[in-house]
């Protein structure tokens, strides 16, 4: 397993605290040499034009923004009592029974165990045990509004990677490995480089922030930039178990969504990645997916945008153990490449 997603995973990054993930995009921007910025919701924003775009027509250009959200789900402190138990609130949308018996772990390192006082608990009945003696110890390492994330071991095994957080240290990942190879090709063939030009488009690349709270960073960011094209990549649920007969399964392909609950993919992008699929073998698979992405947010922003999603699929969604392929990984890299330079 790459190295870079090992990083990404391990990287603290609750919703409204995605500073070190951002370091290390920022990182990874800056080996490749292309401009970034970000803005006030802490939306790590990367700007082609400079790199390939210079001779756009502002009059006709398109704007093309692909989004992958940095934050993982989480917890937060809400009260510490004199014992140094502390109750919990929720970061996220997420089954307060699937990170029972975790370990949840926080920004200053300071690591507890989640505990629960029901047999089917719902997330107020959850707390943290520290080992703490009281609160007056409790209050030496955490405070009340403190944020957790949940911890958990990486395993890659047989091309298949488990690990906690790969929604959506995956899809950033995938963005940046795109703009890795988009690099590296433009760099050993200029006919690539006149080619893009040729399209007059503007591309965008956002690593947003606080999905889990309703997509605020990505919100902002297709405010700001007024896409005429909007490709979302996320993960998607994957019951494609013995117990289950899903018809999204890993290893498959990357999944070009119709709809989910929070959107009707616009014809056009969709159109748009089952070509690009076609033309270069890129192994696919539709979805009608159950979750919601930052699609439900940026299609309606400023004027619209013409949205669509790429979803890599993920077995055990929102616990300590999610799994995906790194085939289906790679197949989503291809189409974002593939999607800008064109045969």
């Amino acid at each position: 397993m790459d190295s870079l997603l090992n990083k990404l995973i391990n990287a603290f990054g609750a919703s409204g605290h995605e500073e070190k993930v951002k370091d290390i995009i920022k990182e990874e921007m800056d080996k490749i040499g292309l401009n970034y910025e970000e803005d006030r919701m802490g939306n790590v924003i990367v700007n082609l034009k400079s790199y390939i775009n210079s001779s756009v027509d502002e009059e006709k250009k398109e704007r093309v923004m692909f989004s992958a959200h940095m934050d993982s789900i989480g917890l937060i402190v809400t009260y510490i009592d004199e014992n140094g138990f502390a109750k919990l609130g929720s970061i996220g949308n997420f089954s307060a029974q699937s990170i029972v018996n975790s370990i949840a772990s926080f920004q200053n390192g300071t690591l507890a165990r989640i505990c629960c006082s029901k047999e089917k608990p719902e997330i107020n009945d959850l707390f943290l045990d520290f080992g703490f003696k009281s609160r007056e110890q409790a209050l030496e390492h955490i405070k009340e509004g403190n944020t957790a994330v949940i911890k958990g071991e990486i395993i890659n095994q047989n091309g298949m990677v488990m690990a906690p957080a790969l929604d959506n240290r995956a899809g950033c990942y995938i963005l940046i490995k795109a703009l890795q190879t988009l690099v590296e090709k433009i760099k050993k063939d200029n006919k690539i480089l006149e080619n893009i030009k040729k399209e007059n488009r503007e591309y965008y690349f956002v690593f947003s922030s606080q999905s889990q709270l309703g997509g605020r960073g990505a919100r902002a960011a297709a405010y700001k930039l007024e896409p005429d094209y909007a490709i979302v990549i996320d993960v998607e649920s994957a019951e494609d178990t013995s117990a289950n007969k899903s018809k999204f399964k890993i290893g498959q392909g990357v999944g070009i969504k119709i709809m989910d609950r929070t959107l009707v993919v616009h014809p056009e992008v969709k159109d748009m990645l089952y070509n690009t699929a076609k033309e270069n073998n890129i192994k696919f698979q539709y979805v009608v997916g159950q979750e919601g992405t930052d699609g439900a947010t940026i299609h309606k922003e400023a004027s619209g945008a013409k949205t669509g999603i790429l979803s890599l699929a993920c077995r055990y969604l929102h616990t300590p153990e999610e799994m995906i392929d790194l085939k289906d990984v790679e197949d989503a890299i291809n189409m974002i490449v593939s999607l800008i330079i064109k045969k």
